[in-house]
């Protein structure tokens, strides 16, 4: 069962972008229909619940690493404290048990039966390739769209990134943001990559590697047809990091140049193109780094007055809103006001509080402390980096297959 997991993170992709297009809801699939958007992800829901039943049921697996205890726990107080301190803020764009429950509980629950499940090397193996094929199989269907554009649905946004198929189901097929795209394949890339490294260390025969290998490369196509430039940045800078901790000294030096040719290379090739524009400010508004210096400086704010109950979870955008005139000297086009923080640290702040922000801290930390300070082991921490250097200047949390992914991925390398 847990080897489906994949199967029904990308089903319900589909299953939400396109079900009005191809074929009716499958509502009487919805066990919760208040809380649930879409259908695939109600059946996930459902097999999880199932899941976490037959875990607590079974023989108590002793946790080695007790740090986790006192990230869940901070984050279920967190989740608590929210409640009791949660006020809406219209215009209500997202309710507070439907934010919580596909950005907390349900990846929580997830995370947990990961955890345990994948102790057991053989289940840890396979789930890695199954997690590699079903992304490798996405991937190429977005790729046979991009060449083609047979399937329904735009395939670029305004400044020709790839965005498919994060279009609106509801307003004709347009395209939307590109970077949610880069939040699936750049951990995906990097999770490959450690495979690759670790089937290489094992000395296996080329044809064992044929699925990493390929993961990545379409992963990175993918990645570099985005334009997601903090994706790209985030994950090439660790793809290079991950080769040079594991190549020979000599050739350390030259692989520094090759990088550094490969930069130019890539910065020669989007210099004219409008989005590398916008970047150097080349456009009638704000670029998105000035942008970002008017919402960290709003966080900064926001922080200081709430700093224990935090904004709410579903509030920002509205209150971010209601209060900018109070926050920044410069108010931000009402278009342009942002749906949340930018960053991955203050976002578990703005929707749980201090102690949301503590759960992710001690998550992180204890990670970093037991992979690489205990266990001299950095590569598969590798993979949840990718998360918090990414959300150090956009947010790859949120939509329902991000917020499941994130856990995910910190399970294979609590698992490791």
């Amino acid at each position: 069962m847990i080897y489906l997991i994949p199967v029904f993170l990308v089903a319900g992709i589909f299953d939400y972008r396109f079900h009005n297009y191809f074929w009716p809801d499958l509502n009487f699939f919805r066990i919760i229909p208040s809380l649930r958007m879409f259908d695939f992800f109600s059946i996930f829901d459902a097999f999880l619940l199932f899941v976490f039943a037959a875990y607590l049921i079974s023989p108590r697996i002793e946790k080695k690493v007790k740090w986790i205890d006192f990230s869940i726990l901070f984050l279920i107080i967190g989740l608590i404290l929210s409640r009791v301190f949660y006020v809406q803020i219209e215009p209500s764009i997202k309710s507070y048990w439907f934010q919580i429950y596909i950005n907390y509980v349900n990846p929580g629950l997830l995370f947990f039966v990961l955890m345990f499940s994948l102790k057991d090397t053989k289940v840890f193996k396979n789930f890695s390739n199954i997690l590699m094929v079903v992304f490798g199989l996405f991937g190429l269907v977005i790729l046979f769209e991009y060449f083609t554009g047979l399937l329904p649905g735009e395939t670029k946004d305004f400044l020709m990134r790839l965005a498919w198929p994060y279009i609106d189901p509801f307003f004709g097929l347009k395209a939307e943001s590109a970077n949610w795209l880069s939040y699936l394949f750049g951990p995906m890339a990097i999770f490959a990559s450690v495979n690759l490294v670790e089937k290489v260390k094992e000395r296996k025969k080329v044809l064992n590697y044929l699925v990493e290998i390929l993961c990545v490369l379409i992963s990175i196509l993918i990645l570099v047809l985005t334009k997601s430039y903090t994706g790209i940045g985030v994950t090439f800078f660790i793809l290079a990091l991950l080769v040079f901790i594991n190549i020979p000294k000599k050739a350390k030096k030259y692989f520094a140049l090759g990088f550094v040719l490969l930069i130019a290379i890539f910065i020669a090739t989007q210099y004219n193109t409008q989005k590398f524009q916008i970047l150097l400010g080349h456009y009638n508004k704000e670029n998105s780094i000035q942008r970002r210096e008017q919402i960290y400086t709003f966080n900064y704010e926001a922080f200081k007055e709430n700093w224990l109950k935090g904004i709410g979870p579903g509030n920002y955008q509205s209150f971010f809103k209601e209060n900018m005139g109070e926050y920044i000297e410069t108010n931000i086009p009402e278009e342009e006001v942002p749906p949340h923080p930018h960053n991955l640290v203050t976002h578990f702040w703005s929707d749980l509080g201090i102690f949301g922000l503590l759960a992710a801290l001690i998550l992180y930390i204890g990670t970093f402390y037991e992979l690489i300070v205990k266990r001299k082991n950095a590569l598969f921490f590798l993979i949840p980096l990718y998360f918090l250097a990414h959300g150090m200047l956009d947010l790859p949390y949120g939509l329902e297959e991000n917020s499941i992914l994130f856990w995910v991925f910190f399970a294979i390398a609590v698992a490791s």
